[in-house]
């Protein structure tokens, strides 16, 4: 299959846009002037069931939905499109509510490496033994793009991407030197393997000859966007050969798979490429979010699990919004959330208990919701820090906020696990 994409501009002259119902066209054509779209044959021939178009767990998962904008923006903007007024016009005021839906990343400044004083670009320490970095190139697009990705300001937008990404590289290396507790080295972006096999590899070069560098992590979604991208890319084999070379360097390399929702492993070419990239001796890890609409019953994440298991694949992680969106559409209740985690590993193989979650996580801490306890006739959410800077006393704390059935936030992580306090109240 030939990679072909597109964007709000071009799926408007395709099949698929012309059969949506009346009011989803609509809702389209006013949020995808506001969220970047982007979605590829692959996903719209063999992951979408358009029958069930807008309730489809996979079209849900691509598309914007009005509920990403308050109610008043979203009446507003459907008022003005509906006025007639040519795109030019409309931008204006699109880029007004636009602005106001860019995630809120809060604690950047603190994981900003430097050295002799002067900030690395493209690379950030949260914990003390592990780096993500950012190539320039591999932070630019995803084969396709997930409606909940709080880093959508990264695309398009060069100035954003200049500066939190590099070029050179080389960047990384004096940092890396200097601090030899970090093992592990994680490539992100959006996607690092949109690129090809020759491009990550000169990326990657450099971090093999940092002896104190023991893992390689890659994280990616081309296996449920583009699987293709390891059996029949005209690359596809020199990357499967960038794999066997990095293990043959001495070190560990760790692919991190994000998966959704269970169609994502039914097509057949999923299977062929899980078994291509096993057969190079790599672990696959699979992670992703717990998303409301998409993947919020236990079903769904037992489904999951055990297919990534028959896979051969080691379930990981299950996140939960961590408070970056603006939208709160996509957040499960901490109780609901809970529930499902406990409930789908009761329905899968034991195998599934390698699974963390529900965990939020943001630019200082990996947390875990845990479970709930009760003191005193009183019920409790029992949160446990998995991870935090090496400079905090965070890490392996347990906190207690009142429990709710209806509390979607945990509030502050950084203020949570600062505060000396066994329970803190949330507003």
């Amino acid at each position: 299959m030939q990679f072909k994409s597109y964007n709000n501009i071009s799926f408007k002259k395709t099949s698929y846009y012309q059969e949506l119902p009346n009011k989803e066209r609509e809702v389209f054509d006013i949020l995808s002037s506001v969220f970047h779209f982007k979605i590829n044959n692959y996903v719209a021939e063999h992951l979408i069931d358009w029958s069930s178009v807008p309730n489809d767990p996979i079209y849900k998962l691509i598309f914007p939905r009005k509920e990403m904008l308050p109610a008043d923006d979203f009446k507003y903007l459907s008022l003005l499109y509906q006025s007639g007024l040519d795109q030019k016009t409309l931008a204006p005021f699109m880029e007004k509510v636009k602005q106001k839906m860019y995630p809120d990343v809060k604690f950047v400044d603190p994981s900003l490496p430097k050295v002799n004083g002067k900030r690395v670009k493209g690379m950030y320490s949260n914990f003390g033994t592990i780096v993500s970095l950012f190539p320039d190139p591999m932070a630019k697009t995803c084969h396709s793009y997930c409606s909940y990705c709080f880093r959508w300001i990264m695309f398009d937008n060069r100035e954003a991407q200049k500066n939190s990404s590099y070029t050179d590289p080389n960047e990384p290396v004096p940092f890396l030197k200097e601090h030899p507790e970090i093992t592990d080295v994680l490539f992100t972006g959006a996607d690092p393997l949109v690129l090809k096999a020759q491009t990550i590899k000169e990326y990657i070069n450099p971090i093999l000859d940092i002896e104190s560098v023991k893992v390689i992590r890659i994280s990616s979604k081309s296996l449920a966007w583009w699987p293709y991208r390891f059996t029949t890319d005209k690359d596809a084999e020199e990357l499967l050969e960038l794999f066997r070379y990095i293990q043959s360097r001495g070190k560990h390399l760790n692919f991190c798979a994000h998966f959704t929702h269970v169609r994502e492993l039914e097509n057949p070419v999923v299977k062929e490429a899980i078994d291509r990239i096993r057969q190079t001796g790599v672990v696959i890890r699979c992670q992703g979010p717990l998303v409301e609409g998409i993947n919020d019953t236990p079903e769904d994440w037992s489904n999951l699990w055990n297919a990534q298991i028959a896979h051969g694949m080691i379930p990981y992680y299950m996140f939960i919004e961590a408070d970056h969106n603006s939208e709160s559409c996509f957040r499960i209740p901490l109780a609901k959330a809970l529930y499902i985690f406990q409930t789908a590993q009761k329905q899968t193989t034991g195998l599934a208990r390698t699974v963390r979650g529900p965990v939020f996580m943001n630019e200082l801490h990996r947390t875990l919701l845990d479970g709930v306890v009760t003191i005193e006739n009183k019920k409790y959410f029992a949160l446990k820090s998995l991870q935090a800077p090496p400079n905090t006393i965070g890490e392996g704390n347990i906190k207690l906020i009142p429990y709710s059935e209806t509390i979607k936030d945990v509030g502050d992580l950084v203020a949570l696990f600062s505060d000396q306090s066994q329970v803190t109240q949330i507003n």
